[in-house]
């Protein structure tokens, strides 16, 4: 299929302006160029708690005995238990951390009445699959083992995430599904890493957008499958994946100028293909983490828009 390759007319002048950064030190490694520029990111926009929405951090001993974070959103209006939405944080698997999306999660909290917390899992590639998917699922069943402290409804639980995060959020379904672990509502997916394989059109096309390139992304894949033999690569990369009959229900978003939107595509068709209920979205014009970089464009709003409605339906199902 061929998409007009342009982007989007109102976030063009704020991604030349996102784009236009100096050149990291020559030789500094890739996931070190985005883990500080997303610890900077993060400093400068965590949230603390308010008279609507408290704020706190929470640990868990992992299956390796670390202590692992999960950052937590509870609105403070009402009592009752609310629905849980379990947030995984981009990074291309090699970097973030839940703070770099802390006015996001605030205020889908706010928003949705719901719990929200968000797991911050080891990274690549000093942590390869299996680890970052472990911890983003021991984090999930950690949350519904202790619901009431929590104070979440443990029947009505939507995992999500973007990039890294949408793939360890099918990932995250999937393991529930095998393991008979928790039951999801919703996989919630914006422009999810989703193949490792490099033969797409999006992949040959989008290469020197800025944000999320073709390359930048085989080398996160590189990082997220560092010593994994080639015949397990179906176990830790969605699309290479046999078996995807009985998992929830998706909501996935890819933008026509993303390298990653392709990939997102031909999953939603696998799914769909195996039973599962699809909502797609295909954004015109729009780059990878198109709402993060230009919230207040058009676009951004109407997708915030999407989303929410989505995650209210599933909340209320």
């Amino acid at each position: 299929m061929k998409y007009n390759l342009k982007i989007n007319e109102e976030l063009q002048p704020i991604l030349d302006v996102y784009t236009n950064q100096p050149a990291p030190p020559e030789g500094m490694p890739l996931q070190e160029v985005f883990r500080g520029a997303l610890q900077q990111m993060a400093s400068q926009i965590k949230v603390s708690s308010t008279d609507e929405v408290k704020v706190e951090d929470k640990f868990f001993t992992n299956s390796d005995g670390l202590e692992t974070q999960i950052r937590v959103f509870t609105p403070t209006a009402g009592e009752a238990q609310k629905p849980l939405l379990y947030w995984i944080h981009g990074g291309g698997t090699m970097s973030g951390l839940p703070e770099q999306e802390d006015p996001v999660l605030y205020n889908l909290a706010l928003e949705l009445g719901c719990v929200v917390t968000s797991i911050n899992y080891r990274l690549t590639p000093e942590n390869p699959f299996p680890k970052p998917l472990n911890d983003c699922y021991e984090g999930l069943l950690h949350v519904v083992k202790n619901a009431a402290e929590f104070n979440i409804n443990a029947e009505k639980i939507v995992v999500g995430g973007g990039s890294a995060g949408g793939l360890l959020t099918t990932s995250v379904c999937i393991k529930a599904r095998n393991e008979n672990g928790p039951k999801i509502l919703l996989q919630l997916m914006q422009y999810p890493m989703l193949d490792d394989r490099d033969d797409s059109d999006s992949n040959k096309e989008i290469t020197s957008v800025g944000v999320w390139d073709s390359w930048m992304n085989h080398y996160g894949f590189q990082c997220y499958l560092k010593g994994v033999p080639e015949s397990d690569y179906n176990k830790a990369v969605p699309n290479r994946m046999e078996d995807l009959s009985n998992l929830p229900k998706a909501f996935i978003a890819v933008g026509t100028m993303d390298c990653l939107r392709d990939e997102g595509i031909e999953y939603a068709q696998k799914l769909s293909a195996s039973g599962v209920q699809v909502e797609l979205h295909i954004l015109p014009g729009m780059v990878h983490v198109f709402d993060g970089i230009a919230p207040e464009i058009s676009m951004s709003k109407d997708f915030w828009k999407a989303k929410t409605n989505a995650l209210k339906r599933a909340f209320e199902a």
